[in-house]
């Protein structure tokens, strides 16, 4: 390999361009570790290439997980099944139902296969969960995943759980032009990390960063952070804001039932009372204009979110882009303004030009995460997913 490595020492040599500028000249040797005895082997293939003088060169195990792949996207309310046939194919949908309607994901999974054209090798999974290791419980419903138990079940030679805003934040890794639509004018896309968010039925935020030659999805729990009020309009309700396990988070407002918390303190800052309601109600009278008062609340819902999508803007450096998604941002697009947003999203001083450097999207496409499953499947060492901690076989 001669002195570029295969780490990205090529790229080390020239000079990383970083969110702020040039990084320092490295020198011009690849990455290495010391060799265990023996070598070494991902689950998945040889990881590694040994070198003369007893250390071997970093390179990701590409090989994929076995296909035909059946890939996942499971939350909540809703679970979406597609199978791809061979590395590098578009998915296939095979199943889209509601996860209540089946007791476990055993169950569901047994309906998706029955409905492919054939009988799939290897699985990819996105959850609505904290994933440990191998193994997820739904946050939202009552579904418990064990990867390998999964693999006995069905028969399968390997597969992998993902956490669904680490898969989210994969997805922009294949993201086509026609998934997104800039959100105010347009702003060039930089080459810095890329952030996702989008609220639900709580909130979810994850980045995506490149580093040795692999894209890694870095998620995290950016919803539970504190939050607090930003201008005098917002001191007016903040007060009559209602508080979860004693907090205030991003998370208590940017989602869905953050949409009812906000309908409620407005109201109860101008001493009065409003009828019980659900979020979809609030969002659709505001889009009908039908009732001033949802209408006062969405805006300070994107107000609010703006206000948030920049600051994850600016503490990740996410040249490459905000990007917004989710049921509940989808209802309330025909309400953004575009300009009103990306006024509260880079009101950030004294770093004000570099947060209008950040280029904001609302993401469109729903098949987004499905073909970065796909991807993912196809060579998880490209995303840093070749760990034997989570790759999991029968």
């Amino acid at each position: 390999m001669g002195r570029t490595g295969i780490c990205g020492a090529r790229r080390l040599r020239a000079g990383w361009r970083g969110v702020y500028g040039v990084w320092p000249r490295f020198p011009s040797r690849p990455a290495i570790r010391p060799r265990r005895r023996g070598g070494s082997r991902s689950p998945l293939g040889k990881a590694r290439l040994r070198r003369p003088g007893g250390f071997e060169r970093c390179r990701p195990a590409m090989t994929p997980i076995p296909h035909p792949l059946l890939v996942g996207d499971i939350g909540g309310t809703n679970a979406r099944f597609a199978l791809v046939p061979e590395p590098g194919a578009a998915p296939i949908p095979v199943l889209h139902t509601r996860t209540a309607d089946h007791a476990s994901v055993e169950e569901a999974l047994s309906e998706a296969i029955a409905r492919s054209p054939v009988r799939p090798a290897g699985m990819v999974l996105c959850v609505a969960a904290f994933i440990m290791g191998r193994t997820a419980r739904l946050t939202n419903a009552g579904w418990t995943f064990d990867g390998p138990a999964l693999a006995r079940r069905f028969a399968l030679g390997g597969g992998l759980l993902l956490n669904d805003f680490e898969a989210a934040a994969l997805s922009l890794a294949v993201l086509r032009g026609e998934d997104v639509t800039p959100i105010g004018a347009p702003v060039p896309v930089g080459r810095g990390a890329r952030v996702i968010l989008g609220p639900g039925t709580g909130l979810g935020v994850a980045a995506l960063v490149e580093a040795g030659g692999s894209t890694i999805a870095v998620p995290g729990e950016a919803g539970h952070v504190s939050f607090g009020p930003a201008n005098p309009a917002e001191e007016t309700f903040w007060p009559h804001i209602e508080r979860v396990a004693g907090r205030i988070t991003p998370e208590v407002l940017l989602s869905g039932p953050g949409l009812l918390r906000l309908h409620r303190a407005l109201a109860a800052s101008e001493g009065r009372e409003v009828p019980e309601t659900e979020p979809a109600e609030i969002a659709e009278k505001a889009r009908s204009r039908a009732c001033p008062h949802c209408m006062n609340a969405v805006r300070a819902f994107l107000d609010l979110l703006a206000r948030f999508a920049g600051d994850m803007g600016i503490a990740l450096g996410a040249t490459g882009g905000v990007y917004l998604r989710g049921g509940v941002i989808s209802s309330l697009a025909p309400m953004i303004d575009g300009d009103r947003f990306r006024e509260a999203f880079t009101d950030k001083e004294p770093v004000g030009a570099f947060a209008r450097a950040i280029p904001s999207f609302l993401m469109t496409s729903e098949d987004a995460v499905m073909r970065g499953l796909a991807a993912v499947g196809a060579a998880p060492g490209r995303f840093g997913l070749h760990d034997p901690e989570r790759l999991w076989v029968a």
